[in-house]
């Protein structure tokens, strides 16, 4: 019993108030003069009576109805719990997150949504055979002039392609294609990249996509570093713009002489662009000449058959066949009658050669085992201001290396492995 000896010790005082509390003694703790005294309270009233409410007190609540009829107000009871739900904080909140909400998902669908829906459609259509026969063809389908000191179609040789992967055990041959974007005469750069790529001349083969000339400090350097590692090119649209120049002076026996290249009303046009052409070699402007308008590299696993173009490439139409200044020009194409253009106004090519491939891809498995093989992938330059843009069956390696950008090089190894390696590059605009 000695630890509650100091029970005995507390006191206990009687806490009445107003509040309808009263207390009483035990009966019990009469018996037992030893035990101690507890005081108990308890309600008088029920505890709700005691509950303070904020809506009694706040005065934010004063304007609600405390009863269903409120014969101070002169409007109806769901008229004032109307506006007592638009006063109230939340609602407020409410409004401006779902009014936010809503106005984004309309702003989405005007500008975003909506318009690829209809550009998918517009592509759709434009594939659509019976609109081919509705515009009386499509561009491409008659054979197209050949021209002089251009070549339209070359083929890669086979043995420069890289290896097939069947299974992980498969070991790699080594074999890689780098292909190059627009180097526009920036050697520095292009050797930092071969540096970055490992480049081995013995297992690697280089191939570029165009404009390895002008604009840049050192063609003539490119163009030699080039052929030292007997790379192969297709013919963009400033090597040609070059080369035709060349051609035309010395037709012209202006070679020599600029004075008259102003006399035959050339009056300062293409300045640059002819006195590059008076710096090439013969060696080199001969080398120039044999880069093919299209490059047909060959099957790389996963890929298909990959073609190497300047610009672009026409859908549904044989690599003879294609416009040779629409493959080194090309941006947009005209969707009802696959006119290829130069303006950035219109659907790029890319879109609508991406939807012909996949349509074509889902029509080949219905028949073939392994439609890959008959589908197309193009690697492409000349548009910078899409820069990277790698896509199931385009790839564009542009990256506006002359302007302060990137030089890229797409990598493909054994089995079709793809990676992207990449060196910034000075300003050239600037200086």
């Amino acid at each position: 019993m000695a630890r509650y000896s100091n029970i005995n010790n507390l006191d206990y005082t009687d806490d009445s108030s107003d509040d309808g509390l009263h207390s009483f003694n035990d009966n019990n703790n009469n018996n037992n003069n030893n035990a101690p005294s507890y005081r108990l309270t308890r309600y008088t009233r029920p505890l709700i009576d005691y509950v303070r409410n904020e809506w009694k007190t706040n005065p934010k609540y004063a304007s609600l109805p405390t009863t269903n009829t409120d014969a101070s107000s002169d409007y109806p009871r769901w008229v004032q719990i109307l506006g007592s739900i638009i006063t109230a904080p939340r609602f407020r909140r409410y409004v401006v997150v779902y009014t936010t909400v809503l106005l984004s998902c309309w702003l989405g669908w005007k500008f975003i949504v909506l318009p690829r829906l209809e550009e998918h459609a517009a592509i759709l259509r434009g594939l659509d055979p019976q609109v081919k026969e509705e515009v009386g063809g499509w561009f491409g389908a008659n054979a197209l002039p050949r021209f002089d000191n251009m070549v339209q179609l070359r083929t890669l040789e086979p043995s420069l392609l890289p290896g097939e992967v069947t299974s992980e055990s498969d070991q790699h041959g080594g074999r890689r294609l780098i292909f190059i974007g627009d180097v526009h005469g920036c050697k520095d750069e292009l050797e930092r990249l071969l540096e970055e790529t490992s480049f081995n001349p013995d297992t690697d083969h280089l191939i570029f996509t165009g404009d390895m000339i002008n604009k840049g400090p050192d063609s003539l350097g490119v163009v030699d570093l080039v052929r030292k590692y007997s790379a192969s090119c297709v013919r963009g649209n400033h090597e040609d713009r070059v080369l035709s120049l060349r051609h035309n002076m010395i037709a012209a026996n202006t070679m020599n002489d600029e004075f008259l290249d102003d006399a035959n009303m050339h009056r300062g046009q293409y300045t640059r662009e002819r006195e590059l052409a008076r710096q090439l070699s013969d060696e080199q402007a001969d080398w120039l000449d044999t880069c093919p308008v299209v490059l047909n590299v060959g099957q790389i696993q996963d890929m298909g058959q990959v073609v190497v173009a300047h610009a672009g490439l026409v859908p549904g139409v044989d690599l003879d066949k294609q416009d040779p200044y629409s493959v080194m020009n090309m941006l947009t194409v005209d969707l009802d009658t696959h006119v290829p253009s130069s303006s950035i106004k219109g659907t790029k090519w890319t879109k609508l050669f991406n939807k012909h491939q996949s349509l074509l891809s889902d029509s080949l498995h219905e028949t073939f085992e392994n439609p890959e093989s008959m589908l197309t992938t193009v690697i492409y330059g000349h548009d910078s201001k899409s820069s990277l843009s790698l896509k199931t069956y385009t790839k564009g390696i542009d990256t506006g290396c002359f302007k302060g950008g990137k030089l890229t090089a797409l990598v493909i190894g054994d089995g079709g492995e793809q990676k992207t390696v990449q060196v910034r590059c000075n300003n050239y605009t600037k200086k």
